[in-house]
Order: structure tokens, then sequence, then C-alpha cells
């Protein structure tokens, strides 16, 4: 399943095209007058149920729509989610060469859609990350949204986080594994980017991630779980505890940094297993500088 990757949010990619497959159902339903309303809902792409669900290997998203649709269009919700699979693929088969949104798609018999990511297009979507200049007031922020920053943040843990990605940033430049787009990477702004080795290498010779060990995914889980927090706002509107979006990153890039290992013989025998951690890295102090500054009213320091 292949779709044009235009959102660095995953979740917002996959609304979208949820709600490119329900029109297409709607139009081939040929809907009577009389659930034209009850429909009208499904215009909002907020509405649409999807959420990232746990998986050790990837990136993983599940949705009820199907469910939800169910009683509107009065049939089994395991025939509307097989019918959706379908458009899906249908909408796949009609897009051009262009960045990619690659994935399998899962229908159980309740009528949950499940929708794994594969290598290659977590590989394209990390390189929008890293490898591609970008701001995050260019993305289309929810910015009417009540943020709430609780009265006892202890900002410290986080903080920690973002020097030691600095640090590790800064080690990589002089040992030649990367060179970011500024000087130094504690001066950089938001249009930062990786310059070499671009693309990183994501991936191996046949095809598969580099990552080796199971909290260098969980941080990837991490990153796409606060992209989605930051671009996608509930149609609920409630107030958001930016701390706990940004606590489970900071606390992802420790477990890794203890287990992932990016100097001594990694960089000298699998150098590319190396770089793609440092990308890893640089995704991560990015969207914590991010939510420090912008969400938190906090420091970004990049040493302590």
């Amino acid at each position: 399943m292949v779709i044009i990757l235009t959102k660095l949010s995953l979740k917002c990619n996959l609304i979208l095209i949820l709600q490119k497959t329900i029109n297409l159902y709607q139009e081939q339903l040929e809907l009577s007058c009389r659930y034209e309303k009850k429909l009208e809902v499904w215009e909002n792409i907020e509405v649409i149920p999807m959420s990232q669900t746990r998986d050790p290997g990837g990136i993983v998203y599940k949705s009820a729509i199907a469910l939800k649709l169910a009683p509107v269009w009065q049939q089994p919700a395991i025939d509307i989610a097989t019918k959706l699979v379908s458009y899906c693929r249908e909408i796949a088969n009609a897009q051009t060469n262009q960045k990619i949104l690659n994935f399998q798609l899962e229908v159980i018999s309740s009528g949950m859609i499940y929708i794994k990511l594969t290598d290659l297009s977590i590989a394209q979507w990390l390189d929008n990350l890293t490898c591609v200049p970008f701001n995050f007031d260019q993305e289309n922020l929810q910015g009417d949204v009540e943020y709430k920053t609780p009265k006892t943040t202890d900002l410290f843990p986080i903080q920690y986080s973002h020097a030691r990605c600095c640090s590790l940033l800064r080690m990589s430049e002089s040992e030649r594994l990367i060179t970011l787009s500024a000087v130094n990477p504690e001066t950089h702004n938001q249009s930062c980017f990786i310059k070499t080795p671009n693309p990183i290498p994501w991936r191996q010779t046949n095809g598969q991630l580099q990552f080796l060990h199971q909290s260098e995914y969980q941080l990837i889980s991490q990153i796409a779980s606060t992209l989605d927090r930051i671009y996608c706002v509930s149609s609920i509107r409630k107030p958001i505890n930016w701390e706990k979006v940004a606590a489970p990153l900071s606390a992802a890039f420790q477990i890794f940094y203890r287990h992932c290992r990016i100097w001594g013989e990694v960089k000298l025998e699998t150098p590319k297993l190396a770089q793609a951690r440092l990308g890893l890295v640089f995704a991560t102090q990015t969207l914590l500088r991010f939510l420090l500054e912008e969400r938190l009213s906090g420091k970004a320091p990049v040493e302590l």
C-alpha cells in the first residue's frame, strides 16, 4: 500500500487517507439523501478515530472507523472495513511518483483496521524529519488550542535529554560522522537539517531498517506519537499537558542512549548504524527543543 506522504504526523496522513476512502465508498454506495445528513460529520477528519498501538518492531496504528460507520450505513463493520481497505488500494494505485507512505493493512473480525508502516515508509518519514529543512510553523500547527503547563513543572529531566542530544551531535560532527546545516548544533533553528549523509542510511542493503535494539524502535514510535500530539488536535479541544507529551519522549531517549552505542566499535565496524542512530538523536533534539521553548515556556540548554 503506497500513499503520498504529505505531513510530518503519520496519524494526520493516515486520517486523510481514511477520509478519502470514506468519500470514495460513499460515492460508490450512491447513498440516498436520508443518509447524507448523517454522513456530514465524517467530512471532519478530527472525528475519524485513529490511535497508535504498541508494536516492538515498528509503527502500527489502529482505527475503529468501520465500527463508527456501521450503525450509520447499516452494514456490518467487517464489511465496511474490508471495503475501505479495498478503496485504499485504489487510491494508492492512482498516485504518481512522489514522497510516499508505504504500509500494510489488516482487518480483524471485529472490524478494526490495523495499519503497519513498512521499513521503507519509516525511513522516508525519518528523512523528512532530519534531511529536509522544515519549520514547525509551516506544517499547519494547531495554534488555537489552549496549552496547559502545570504549575509544578520540573523540566530538568527533559532539559537534560536535550543537552545530551546536543552533546552527541557536537561530537558526531567532530568525528565526521554527520554534518549539520548549522555550524554548531546548539545554534541551529527549526530549519536545521543533516547535510551529510543525505539520505541517512536508515536501511540495510536488504531493505530492513538498520536498528538492532528494541529501544531504537521505542524511540521511533515515541517520536511519531509526539508529532501526532503536536499536529493532530482532538475535536474535544481539551487543554494539552505538554509536560506529559515531552516527558515520554525524553524517557525513551534516555533508554535508547543507555542501550545503543554510537562510538567505539559501532562507529568503526558499522558506521551506517552509528549514523542512523545519530539521525534519531537529531530528531529527538529538534522535538525536545520545540516542546521546551514553544510549549513549556522553558529553556532548551545545549549543555548542563
